[in-house]
């Protein structure tokens, strides 16, 4: 049957509004790709000051970030050296890590004992057998340590971490920026953090009174070594949480001698502005972001199944120009980072509310901007990952003042009986004094500390620090 003069009308008007929309959709990804090229990124800006990383002063033979990195070189080899080599520090005598025969790092239970789950004090005082074989095994590295923190106490050493560099000539996968060393020194602090606490507990064990005060002195002068010196988020956490090992360790010690009390004072002292400072670490990371947003720029249609080729082909050359915009995606980092550094000033609990607010709006691609859309995506994945970082600033402030309450209650002899009445009657901040609460029978501080767990504890959230019987 011959089609009728109405069908044909129809279908005319539906291969025309097809044909529109087609035209359109063409247009509207046009208009998109004129919008969205290098051609017309903005302009390359200075970062802004607040967001400068910190330059390092420090000669490398100085800085014990190098010594550090280089802990575990064999016994012939100085670990300051080996660190330089690992960093890629050019030295007039190159030291080379094949060379350096790199010792394996101590991993049984003692030395990865956790504050967080156990009394981990306890734990190593109830197998001194144990205790005694773990340092003896580990004399070098201890030794090694020991030197660094007495280094540190006297001035000669300082510790400032480095930062990497893009590199300009990026031949090999390795080369890239994120498969550079970065905080290499990190497992170095992490060991003779340890070492120095169970040297603590071996002589407290053996009522050695001044081999344990040195001991103390020493994890206490790396501690606030790593609380000044740390630039990056990684390199702060982890100073955050050594330093609140260290708190638990005195505490535990005055629970078990409250007469200690007046030697430990000077652990007690207050913690360093950068301690304090909620910004510290962002210059860092905003500067890793910007880092990484040339590179990619530098390396689009070069890379191929993993590899990285010489040069990327005409085509893609071409294509690499749309889509990404480098300059303005950095340029929207570092005005996100510049929010955030201004609600650092309030403190971690303000910062942490801030940030935790942003990462609870809900996602819209329909507010995903007209011009740099892949860019703004990259940002919009990337930012929530640092929310929750600022409740491990803020558990530190928080178990600094219970370390501190701790030793006021051995200090003044008080009974357990009086110490509710006294707690209530403390200078605390109102969320301090939602955290921090004492045990019925008054023999601990229950804390409730600001960042989640990431193993459950059998006591549950709350953390519980031991307090003298007496």
């Amino acid at each position: 049957m011959a089609m009728t003069t109405k069908a044909r009308t129809v279908l005319r008007r539906l291969a025309w509004g097809v044909g529109g929309l087609c035209l359109g959709l063409i247009l509207l990804v046009l208009a998109w790709l004129a919008g969205n090229n290098r051609w017309v990124d903005a302009e390359a800006q200075p970062r802004p000051a607040a967001l400068q990383p910190r330059p390092v002063a420090l000669a490398p033979e100085a800085n014990v970030f190098f010594d550090l990195t280089g802990l575990f070189a064999g016994p012939q080899a100085q670990p300051s050296r080996v660190g330089q080599a690992l960093w890629g520090t050019p030295m007039p005598e190159q030291a080379t890590v094949t060379d350096s025969h790199l010792m394996p790092q101590p991993r049984d239970a003692g030395w990865s004992c956790s504050w967080e789950l156990n009394d981990c004090l306890s734990l190593w005082q109830q197998d001194k057998e144990g205790l005694r074989l773990r340092l003896a095994e580990q004399a070098l590295l201890l030794e090694r340590c020991a030197a660094l923190a007495d280094g540190l106490s006297a001035g000669r050493l300082g510790l400032m971490e480095l930062l990497q560099q893009r590199r300009e000539d990026v031949r090999q996968a390795g080369d890239q920026y994120l498969n550079l060393p970065s905080a290499p020194h990190l497992q170095g602090a992490r060991v003779c953090a340890r070492g120095f606490q169970l040297q603590a507990a071996w002589a407290q064990s053996e009522g050695q009174a001044e081999a344990l005060l040195q001991a103390l002195g020493r994890a206490q002068a790396l501690s606030l070594a790593m609380l000044q010196g740390s630039q990056s988020l990684i390199s702060n956490v982890l100073a955050w949480n050594q330093e609140r090992q260290r708190l638990r360790l005195l505490a535990g010690l005055l629970a078990l001698e409250p007469g200690f009390a007046p030697a430990l004072s000077a652990q007690l002292k207050p913690l360093p502005e950068r301690a304090r400072d909620a910004g510290a670490w962002m210059p860092a990371e905003s500067f890793f972001g910007a880092q990484t947003m040339q590179e990619m720029a530098q390396l689009c249609g070069r890379s191929e199944g993993g590899q990285l080729l010489e040069q990327a082909g005409l085509i893609d050359r071409g294509l690499c120009h749309f889509g990404f915009m480098p300059q303005r995606t950095e340029q929207a980092n570092d005005a996100w980072w510049l929010q955030q550094h201004e609600a650092a000033k309030a403190g971690p609990e303000a910062l942490l509310s801030h940030m935790q607010a942003q990462q609870a709006r809900e996602f819209s691609m329909w507010h995903l901007p007209w011009r740099n859309t892949i860019g703004a995506i990259l940002l919009v994945v990337a930012h929530p990952a640092f929310a929750d970082y600022p409740a491990k600033q803020a558990d530190l402030m928080l178990d600094h003042r219970v370390a501190q309450l701790a030793w006021a209650m051995a200090t003044q002899k008080l009974p357990p009986s009086e110490r509710a009445a006294w707690l209530a009657r403390q200078d605390l901040t109102p969320s301090q004094r939602e955290r921090i609460t004492l045990s019925e029978d008054g023999l601990s501080l229950r804390v409730l500390p600001w960042a989640k767990p990431v193993t459950p504890s059998p006591g549950g959230l709350s953390r519980s620090w031991p307090l003298p019987p007496l």
